[in-house]
């Protein structure tokens, strides 16, 4: 007999069911692609922290290549200890965070509206004191999370970025490639779930382990950093998260035998220079673990997910992967992922 789901992984199993509800409010997320194009910011700004910090890494990404708008992320000590005064006039002031309730997230928001910035916040509570403090609001629609590590918003931010990003450029192919997301997702669970009963050697090598490295680059980028987070608030593993074009800069003397590493590959340029440096890992007596698309299922032991998807929206189904991964792991060290220990599920910074 299996054991009783855990918060976490039933929540992973909702995030399906929140893409639709996202894609259901196309409305709201139009009026906003309409007040942003017609705003015409030269640049964007965004604030977040913790997970939702990996989402607006995403989105600069997707920002920056899509809409050819310069994006950087906030330093929200700069209004917060410093008293800092900036010229916010002429830019998009982009707030993402799940609860809604940061301190300085808000104060950073409030004060961009103040001083002439266009404001959007992205969360889950749409009556948090963020979505309060700013002029336009998206909700992420993943109704309430329960497990102490985000999921399904995490992927919520994802999908709002993408279908707003969309919504705005309609070139970019965001629009119609979100309209299958959730059939897609649904796979990737699958297709997760099926592997990590194969991959037994695998998760007991990250699970016996206390360090690990998780790889990738580009969109991507932001996965590896989610994954890392994942490791570190739900097994206690201490995992290093790394653009692999920062990986050659010294740290690979970090990788060896006894150090687990993930390689998040996409298909295409990207999953070659990751490539690189995995191999760059294998010779040093590692052996990592691949998640990719297509291209992944050459390599023995890989999780090669089940996705007809672009390079922009792959982030969304390798998260739900990682996330799967991150649970297995926990659960194999007899750890609680829901509730990991010394942690609340909204932490206040200011």
């Amino acid at each position: 007999m299996g054991r009783e789901p855990t918060r976490m992984r039933r929540e992973i199993g909702e995030i399906p069911a929140t893409i639709e509800r996202i894609l259901a409010g196309a409305a709201d997320i139009e009026a906003v692609a309409k007040a942003v194009t017609g705003a015409a910011p030269r640049w964007v700004t965004i604030a977040a922290r913790g997970t939702s910090d990996h989402a607006a890494v995403y989105a600069q990404y997707l920002i920056e290549t899509q809409l050819g708008i310069p994006t950087g992320l906030a330093k929200p000590s700069v209004t917060t200890l410093y008293d800092g005064r900036l010229d916010w006039h002429g830019g998009l002031l982009v707030a993402i965070s799940q609860s809604g309730r940061s301190p300085d997230i808000v104060a950073v928001t409030a004060a961009a509206r103040e001083g002439g910035a266009l404001t959007l916040a992205i969360t889950n509570d749409e009556d948090s004191p963020l979505a309060a403090a700013s002029e336009w609001v998206l909700r992420c629609h993943a109704g309430r999370e329960l497990a102490v590590p985000a999921t399904k918003t995490y992927v919520a931010e994802l999908a709002v970025v993408a279908a707003l990003v969309g919504s705005m450029r309609a070139a970019s192919g965001l629009r119609g490639s979100m309209e299958a997301m959730a059939d897609i997702l649904r796979g990737v669970e699958a297709a997760t779930g099926a592997w990590l009963e194969r991959a037994v050697t695998q998760i007991a090598a990250f699970a016996a382990a206390e360090h690990a490295i998780v790889v990738s680059r580009g969109y991507n980028l932001a996965t590896a950093l989610e994954v890392a987070l994942k490791l570190k608030e739900t097994c206690g593993l201490f995992a290093e998260p790394y653009s692999t074009a920062d990986f050659a800069h010294g740290p690979l003397i970090l990788a060896g035998p006894g150090v687990p590493v993930l390689g998040i590959r996409p298909d295409g340029p990207v999953g070659a220079q990751v490539d690189h440096a995995l191999e760059v890992i294998e010779s040093r007596g590692g052996r990592p673990i691949r998640i990719g698309a297509g291209e992944a299922s050459a390599w023995e032991d890989a999780l090669a997910l089940p996705i007809d998807l672009p390079e922009t929206l792959s982030p969304l189904a390798f998260a739900v992967a990682g996330q799967l991964i991150v649970e297995a792991v926990a659960r194999r060290r007899g750890l609680d992922p829901d509730s990991p220990a010394g942690l609340s599920k909204v932490t206040l910074t200011r």
